[in-house]
This record gives C-alpha cells, sequence and structure tokens, in this order.
C-alpha cells in the first residue's frame, strides 16, 4: 500500500476579502471570455451527453462515469466553469446534495428542501422550488444539521425529502407541486434527509431520526400518486423475524433509520440498504439483544419489502457504529468467478464485502472476543470482523492530554469510568458515499481518519444518546487526520491511502481514470485512479483565473465569517460527472459540514461549482431566502400527518 501526504497544484495568491451579501437577483448571470476553443472532444469519439441520473449515477450507487474528455493528461488545466450561488447557506446548514442530471437538465437540493433546476452547461436557472407549508426548523427535530443530500427524477417528476418528513412530487419541467405524502409524523422526531431512489415507477426512501428513539423503516411509493406501496420496518415487531432480539418493548423506539440512498438490483429484484444506530445510541441497558436489524445491510423484494437477507455489522450497537454510508453494487472478479456483490464501510472503520444474492461475505468475517464490562450494557461477546484491511487505525496511540479519561480498547463498552476511544462514534465512515470503478477494480472510500472520542455512559442515563459523547475538543493535544482510502476488491487490501489534516467527509465520484473528493478545507482533488497521486486541486483562496477577484471574494475557506450566503465553504457534497454539448463537467457543492464544522474547518457555504476544461466562467444566483423562521400553513400538513400516524402501526 502507498501511503501519501496530500499536495496540490494550485498557484499561490493573494487572497481577496470576503463581502457578505444575503439577498440576490434572480438568475443573474455574468458572462466572463476567456478565449480559446470550447475544449477537445471525447478521446472515445462520443460525442453525446451522458446524465448523472440518480443519487449514484446507477441504481446500484457505483457512481463510475465512463468518460475521458477530462483525463490524467489535461486534468491540470481544469477550472470553473459557473457558479451557482444558492442563498441559502449558515453555520447550521450543511451542503451535502447530490446534483442530479436528466433530460439536459440539473436539480438540485438545498439544505432547507428548496430545489432548483439549471442548465447543466451554464448554471442558467430555470426554476426554483421553495416550501411553503413547512414548520419553522427551531421545531423540527433534526439531528446532525439542516441538510438535504439530494433528489430523484423519474416518472417526469423530481422527488424530494422534506425536514419536516414529508415526501414531495414536482413536475420536472415547472417544479410544480405534483404531490405530497408525509412519511411520518414529524411531531414525533422523524425526518427525511436522504435523498430517494427512483427504479420502475416505485420511490424508494428511507427515515431520519435514530437519535430520537424512532422506528426506523423504508419505504416504496407509487411515483405517479405518491400512494404507499410497501414499507419494511428495521426495527421488527412481535411476530416479526428479529424482533426476539429486542428485550421486552423496546423494539418501539429501536432507531436503525436508512440515512441515505437505498440501492437497486434489477435482475435480482432487490433493494438494499445500510441502517443506522439502534436507540438509544450509547445506552443498551434497556435492550438487551443483537438488536436486528440496526448497523446492518439489508435485501429487500423490490415488489413487496419482504426481507430476502440481512448482515449485521455490528452487534448490540453502543458506540455509534452504525452504517450511514451507502451501499454500492459491484461485480468482484474472484478465482476466475464472476460475483454479483454490495460494498459497504461501517462507522466501526472496517469495509464488509458481500454475495448480494445471498448476504453472505465474500472475505471471510470472524466473529471476534471483545470486552464485555460492564454487564449492564449487555454487550455482545464478540463482533464479526472483516478479513479485508482496516480503513482507519483501531486503537488511541500517543498521549490525547486534556482529559483524565482512559484510552480503551476497540470496542469497549462506554461505561460509568471515562473512555477514549478509536474509532469514535464519527471518526469512520460517514454519509458521503464511496464509488467503485470497473477499470481498476478498486472501491474508494472517504474513510474518516484519527479522531478518538470520549465516551461515558450510565445505566441511569435517560436521554435521547444515553451517553456523554465528545470528540476531539475535549482533549485538545490528541492528533487527529483524515484518510481516503482505495480498497482493490481483488485482495481486500488497500491499494494506497491519503493523509490529510481533517476527517474526510465527501462523496466520490470517478470519471474514467480520475477520482474527484473534496476536503473540509474547501479543496476539491483529482487523483489518479491507480496510484493516487494527486493531479489537480482547486482552492478558492488560491485562485487565479476569469473572475478571480469575485471567486477569491467569495471564499469562506477560512471560516472568516459564518454567513454561509454568497460563499465558498467547504468541499464536502457529493460530486457528479456529466457531458452536456459536447463538453465533460464536473460539479460539487461547497457549503461545508456541521458534523464536521470546527473553526478553519468545513466552513459554510451555499456555491455549486462545475468544473470543465477552460472556456468560459458563469456566475449565477438565485432569490431563495433561507426558512429560518417561516410561518408555516399547518393544517394541510396535519391531515397528512395524522395519516401518517397511522402509517407507523403494526
Amino acid at each position: 500500500m502507498v501511503t501519501t501526504e496530500q499536495s496540490d497544484r494550485s498557484i499561490k495568491v493573494n487572497s481577496g476579502s470576503r463581502p457578505l451579501q444575503a439577498v440576490f437577483a434572480v438568475a443573474l448571470g455574468l458572462l466572463m471570455l476567456l478565449g480559446g476553443s470550447a475544449g477537445p472532444v471525447l478521446a472515445q469519439g462520443n460525442g453525446g451527453d451522458k446524465e448523472w441520473a440518480s443519487y449514484g449515477n446507477d441504481p446500484g450507487n457505483m457512481r463510475f462515469q465512463d468518460v475521458d474528455q477530462i483525463n490524467p493528461s489535461n486534468v491540470g488545466d481544469l477550472q470553473p466553469a459557473w457558479i451557482l450561488y444558492t442563498g441559502v447557506g449558515s453555520a447550521k446548514t450543511s451542503f451535502e446534495a447530490q446534483p442530479i442530471v436528466v433530460d439536459g437538465t440539473m436539480y438540485v437540493a438545498t439544505p432547507h428542501n428548496h430545489v432548483i433546476a439549471l442548465d447543466p452547461a451554464t448554471g442558467a436557472v430555470k426554476w426554483t422550488y421553495a416550501p411553503t407549508d413547512m414548520q419553522p426548523l427551531d421545531q423540527l427535530s433534526i439531528c446532525c444539521g439542516q441538510t438535504n443530500r439530494g433528489v430523484a427524477v423519474g416518472d417526469g417528476k423530481v422527488f424530494v425529502g422534506r425536514l419536516d418528513a414529508n415526501l414531495v412530487a414536482l413536475d420536472a419541467a415547472t417544479g410544480q407541486e405534483v404531490w405530497k405524502t408525509a412519511v411520518a409524523p414529524y411531531a414525533k422526531d422523524f425526518t427525511e434527509t436522504t435523498a430517494p431512489q427512483y427504479y420502475d415507477g416505485k420511490v424508494i426512501i428511507g427515515i431520519s431520526g435514530g437519535e430520537y428513539r424512532i422506528r426506523g423503516f423504508v419505504s416504496a411509493y407509487d411515483a405517479e400518486s405518491g400512494d404507499l406501496l410497501w414499507r419494511f420496518y428495521t426495527v421488527p415487531g412481535p411476530g416479526q423475524y428479529g424482533n426476539d432480539t429486542w428485550a421486552g418493548d423496546s423494539w418501539q423506539w429501536g432507531g436503525a433509520p436508512v440515512w441515505t440512498t437505498p440501492a437497486v438490483d434489477p435482475e435480482l429484484g432487490l433493494v438494499i440498504f445500510s441502517t443506522g444506530n439502534a436507540a438509544p445510541d450509547l445506552n443498551g441497558s434497556t435492550r438487551a439483544g443483537d438488536n436486528l436489524f440496526a448497523a446492518s445491510i439489508v435485501a429487500v423484494d423490490i415488489n413487496t419489502g419482504q426481507r430476502k437477507w440481512h448482515f449485521q455489522e455490528v452487534h448490540h450497537d453502543i458506540w455509534d457504529y452504525d452504517g450511514p454510508q451507502p451501499v454500492l453494487l459491484f461485480t468482484l472478479e474472484k478465482d476466475g468467478q464472476e460475483i454479483p456483490a454490495v460494498g459497504h464501510a461501517n462507522k466501526n472503520g472496517y469495509y464488509y464485502i458481500l454475495d448480494r444474492r445471498t448476504g453472505e461475505p465474500l472475505f471471510d468475517v470472524t466473529e471476534t472476543e471483545v470486552p464485555t464490562e460492564p454487564s449492564w450494557q449487555h454487550p455482545s461477546p464478540t463482533q464479526p470482523i472483516p478479513a479485508t484491511e482496516e480503513l482507519i487505525p483501531h486503537e488511541v496511540t500517543g498521549n490525547p492530554g486534556g482529559t483524565d479519561a482512559t484510552p480503551a480498547e476497540f470496542y469497549t463498552p462506554p461505561q460509568e469510568k471515562p473512555l477514549i476511544m478509536q474509532p469514535g462514534a464519527e471518526s469512520g465512515s460517514e454519509w458521503p458515499p464511496a464509488a467503485y470503478s470497473p477499470r481498476t477494480g478498486y472501491i474508494y472510500v472517504p474513510a474518516g481518519g484519527y479522531e478518538p472520542w470520549f465516551y461515558q455512559s450510565g445505566p441511569d442515563n435517560t436521554d435521547n444518546l444515553g451517553s456523554t459523547l465528545r470528540d476531539k475538543p475535549s482533549y485538545p493535544n490528541a492528533d487527529h487526520y483524515g484518510l481516503f482510502d482505495a480498497l482493490n476488491t481483488a485482495t481486500g487490501k488497500l491499494a494506497w491511502q491519503i493523509k490529510v489534516p481533517n476527517r474526510v467527509a465527501s462523496g466520490i465520484a470517478v470519471a474514467g481514470d480520475l477520482v474527484f473528493w473534496g476536503q473540509s478545507n474547501g479543496k476539491f482533488n483529482a487523483v489518479d485512479a491507480q496510484s493516487g497521486q494527486t493531479l489537480w486541486t482547486f482552492s478558492c483562496a488560491d485562485y487565479a483565473g476569469p473572475q478571480q477577484e469575485a471567486v477569491r471574494g467569495s471564499c469562506n475557506a477560512d471560516g472568516s465569517s459564518s454567513d454561509g450566503t454568497h460563499a465558498i465553504g467547504g468541499a464536502n457534497g457529493a460530486p457528479a460527472v456529466y457531458m452536456a454539448n459536447g463538453r465533460e463537467y464536473v460539479v460539487m457543492a461547497f457549503g461545508g459540514n456541521t458534523q464536521v464544522r470546527s473553526g478553519q474547518t468545513s466552513p459554510p457555504g451555499d456555491a455549486l461549482i462545475a468544473f470543465a476544461l477552460p472556456n468560459q466562467l458563469n456566475i449565477v444566483t438565485t432569490d431563495l431566502q433561507p426558512l429560518s423562521g417561516s410561518k408555516a400553513s399547518q393544517d394541510q400538513n396535519q391531515a397528512q400527518q395524522e395519516q401518517s400516524q397511522q402509517n407507523q402501526s403494526q
């Protein structure tokens, strides 16, 4: 394995000041010509457009685009082609949205559930959708920042989940609302932050809220009418398979949310997804048992929602070692066979690769003995450790300083005595999606990094988390860094690893022989897919190109302002690669992430930037306003929420 320290090829220039602007004109386009040609044609001779049609570009979330116009020989010339400032960004928002490109239109969601349709070649706004019937955001139970991870497109509609736990269908041509359905009652702490998956007339979406003791599920809705087709509960009720893994009535508030977009295998007729933590999060005293299907990979029938198989990555999770990263489907070549596989990185720092026909591991998994005290936590005596190489370190090294807590062995149960553990609750792979390249056979994983966490709990701790839980600010002398890994699926070993100063919390996209990924300090990188060599880095603070003063003037990479409007912040979105008018683009959201945000790390912003080979730069803004204190017309919501509560019954 090759480990490198990340470096960039940016031209260093003096940074300009950042102007504060809060209100902008609609679809303002400022065109500045660079001169020169519009760029080369595709190396493969394919002049047609290519879409990024779903969250993972294909139903299996592989996140690979077979294009080569931008390639290792010319990626160093990549420049911004257009910049859209959405007008929605603040210290409370995370701009994690995945842009979708379908039928010549790009669709992107803001952290406050606006949807913007725009021209993918110029960034010009076609229409906007702004919720007018949502509760004020401060009245909603939202874990981990105000965010929306994107939309799904199909059946002539755009589907978006909202923070008030509603699923809305919009007309793809106009943005007008077609239907709305309450997925769950927001008054009971449910919310939606995930991007739906559209497939064959169905809209498939999970639910968020595991930190508030909800009961998780995945649902499928009719794309035409919004009617519920089926629902699979990730915490089984009485009489259902797995209910005996929950003590007493703890299943009723068992958590196991589905944070991210499910994958679809059309040939096997499966929906496959990963699940979040059991609840209460770090106190297992009331929920003895393995707690199926928390911290698991689950496959259900696409037409009925019936369980086909499951694999639990963490038994009786009491560390927040859950599975918010989306699963991805790929073909594994092993022992001369081509095997339909599913891969997933858990926050415990390991990568699991399963046969997606059966759920059986394709690399050995050993049930390994782990610490079992204190007994009031009802810890599992073993945990499933895969033979694939670890993605991040699994022990606390050095002297963290600044705390009396004791470094503890991996999988030590939280207890009355304060502990420090690596991985911690957010040290491993979070929601940002990994990607797979069929050219290399590598999976590219935003692995998190080395960031030990402080744990302390007791049997009488009755809050939602069930623990006192803190990251590095509680021991400021501790080392910390981020890791971006390439896992060779043929061997289960790391092919290369990139080390950066802060935890890696960016989605990944593969375009031909290039891998694109971002950093919380606002850098956006292209690396060689085979070697991991960094070939290009964009940094707004160092930008030298068309409209340099305007770009650098909106740069908030140093976190100098908590105002995230008209600002280029942390590169914590999920990139997309597409072709429009014969030109290849790479687009990324630069708005930061509240879970990573600290000082200069992951500063807020509202910028969506598309990059291409040199031609021109458009700067576009909208008149969208944040939903901070909006008056909600609640009558319609109330009726739908009451219907949703009926859907929660057995």
